[in-house]
Order: C-alpha cells, then sequence, then structure tokens
C-alpha cells in the first residue's frame, strides 16, 4: 500500500519523518473553510476572526459591542494610527473611539499658568459625564499604551460606582467570672 503523502508531493523517497509530517499538515491547510490570506484582509476577514485581526495590526483599544463597520474602520486606520503613536493626534482619536458620547479636553504642561511640569498633560472630563472605575481603568491602560514613553499624566474626572452596603451588628451580653488558683 502506497502513503498518500508519497504519491501527492515531491518529497524524494528518503524524506525524514519531519518532512513527511509537514507535508501532511499542508494537506490540511488547504482543507481550512478560511482561506489564510482572507485572515490578514481587513474588507474579507470574518467577524469571529476581527478581534485577532485587531491585535496582529496593533489596535490598542477594542469594543466587542462595537458594530461590524466601527471594527473594521478601527482595523484598517491602525497603520496610520501606529505611525503617529505618543502624538498628541493619536491620543486624542484614541479617546474619540472609547469616549464616543462624551467631552474631554487634553491639557499639556504648557497650557497651565503657571506652567506645570514638563512632559506631563492631564485628561479633563465634563464633571457632568460620570465614569465607572471599569472605563477609567481602560482609559488609564489605552493612554499608557499609546502616550510617549518620557509623559506622565493624570486624569481628572469623575467617577460613579454603585454598590450594596451591608452593615451588621452583635450584641452580647454576660457576666464576667473571675478564677484564680489556691496559691
Amino acid at each position: 500500500m502506497s502513503d498518500p503523502i508519497q504519491s501527492s508531493s515531491l518529497l524524494p523517497p528518503n524524506a525524514t519523518r519531519l518532512e513527511r509530517n509537514v507535508a501532511q499538515l499542508g494537506l490540511v491547510i488547504t482543507e481550512l473553510p478560511v482561506v489564510l490570506v482572507d485572515l490578514h484582509r481587513v474588507n474579507t476577514c470574518p467577524v469571529p476572526y476581527l478581534p485577532w485581526l485587531a491585535w496582529a495590526k496593533r489596535v490598542e483599544f477594542w469594543n466587542a459591542d462595537w458594530s461590524v463597520a466601527q471594527k473594521h474602520q478601527v482595523i484598517a486606520d491602525a497603520p496610520r494610527f501606529n505611525q503617529q503613536r505618543g502624538t498628541r493626534s493619536s491620543i486624542n482619536r484614541l479617546l474619540s473611539q472609547m469616549l464616543p458620547n462624551i467631552s474631554y479636553q487634553l491639557v499639556a504642561w504648557h497650557q497651565l499658568n503657571p506652567k506645570g511640569q514638563p512632559f506631563t498633560f492631564t485628561v479633563r472630563l465634563e464633571p457632568t459625564d460620570a465614569l465607572s472605575i471599569e472605563q477609567l481603568a481602560q482609559i488609564h491602560s489605552a493612554v499608557d499604551a499609546t502616550k510617549s514613553a518620557r509623559d506622565l499624566y493624570g486624569v481628572q474626572a469623575r467617577v460613579q460606582q454603585q454598590s450594596i452596603f451591608f452593615t451588621a451588628g452583635v450584641a452580647k451580653e454576660g457576666q464576667r467570672v473571675r478564677i484564680t488558683t489556691g496559691d
């Protein structure tokens, strides 16, 4: 009985086991339901694979709740965004994606009166807009990944968190008994 790998490939008769396994893997890859080249193109990538494509294109902020069109747009804009990484415009673009309905302001150190410490900036959010702790953490991680390595920053925002508090108390009543030894 002949080996199907040997008969359908260009492997020599003295091919090693590793070479035969690689050839077998090549046959399996051709049977995948998705063309591998399509996985690297924004317009042809299937929707379930878009987060992986975003990771490969170095997209810094990804929201699973975005529409498919928004996901495609963010991935398509990633190369231009990465060219400008560390600039004010890249931080603005990132924050506008993260906070589409919240107004914010980037204030650099030289815009303060008196001037602040060099290479610092502040992200100021309107006091009428309240963030959750998760949104604040997302802002910090996204700005950390986008800003220049030398820059320091702060976020001025109103944070609102809902939680449930339980209060309990105990009342204890009794007598004090003193036991001593006979010595």
